[in-house]
């Protein structure tokens, strides 16, 4: 099997299927799609125009959920679904959770926070780093505006997403991982959306004093290859 990863380095979703890629010792070739022949080629060849999208032996798959059941199909072990029906609805539930609600707390805190967006343009390098650092903030806040939690005072956002990180503490007291001593689907799209969170002032200043979430993006990232 031949894997193309047309990639963005700082994505949660992208960081979410290289850690599966990495968790199955599955090799691959990421493709930077900040390189503009990549970017060309992504855009003729996926109508979404996003990563991660992975290329599995010439055929190209969008969506990280989607790419996570391909690769669990072709390569089910270490498997990313429990067989149990109902581990396996928690599975779907919380990932769903993680990648379209814990999303948009990890993009408010780096792209509309005040010191989060002072820092975020600094993320992107080269000469064309300013020119992406305006247009992925101006989209952004776009997006979180339409999704309404870009209205909101950001007292009342923080307070929101204290209560979602004290509850994920909550159930990972006494758990190497969210379904208990095996890592699933969800642990991974989980897994993507904290690190992105960890890389803004105020999502980092919210982990760092939850030592059960520590300890669990600790095991989450032993999981990966030395090698990347």
């Amino acid at each position: 099997m031949t894997l193309r990863l047309f990639d963005f380095a700082g994505s949660p979703f992208c960081i979410k299927i290289r850690a599966i890629l990495d968790h199955k010792r599955l090799r691959y070739e990421r493709i930077d799609i900040l390189s503009g022949i990549s970017y060309l080629e992504l855009r003729r060849r996926n109508p979404t125009r996003k990563v991660p999208a992975l290329e599995v032996d010439g055929r190209l798959v969008i969506d990280s959920t989607e790419i996570a059941y391909a690769l669990d199909d072709a390569h089910p072990d270490p498997p990313l679904r429990p067989a149990d029906p109902r581990l396996a609805a928690d599975n779907h539930v919380l990932e769903d959770w993680a990648d379209e609600s814990l999303y948009f707390y990890g993009l408010w805190c780096r792209w509309q926070e005040p010191e989060g967006r002072r820092l975020a343009p600094k993320t992107f390098r080269g000469p064309l780093a300013p020119v992406l650092g305006a247009t992925v903030g101006s989209s952004a806040r776009s997006q979180l505006a339409a999704q309404g939690i870009g209205r909101k005072p950001i007292a009342l956002v923080r307070d929101e997403l204290s209560r979602s990180l004290q509850s994920l503490e909550t159930r990972l007291e006494g758990r190497d991982y969210l379904l208990g001593h095996v890592p699933y689907l969800c642990d991974f799209a989980l897994m993507g959306q904290l690190v992105y969170l960890q890389r803004t002032p105020m999502g980092a200043a919210l982990l760092d004093r939850r030592p059960a979430m520590t300890s669990y993006l600790d095991r989450m990232r032993a999981l990966r290859t030395p090698d990347r």
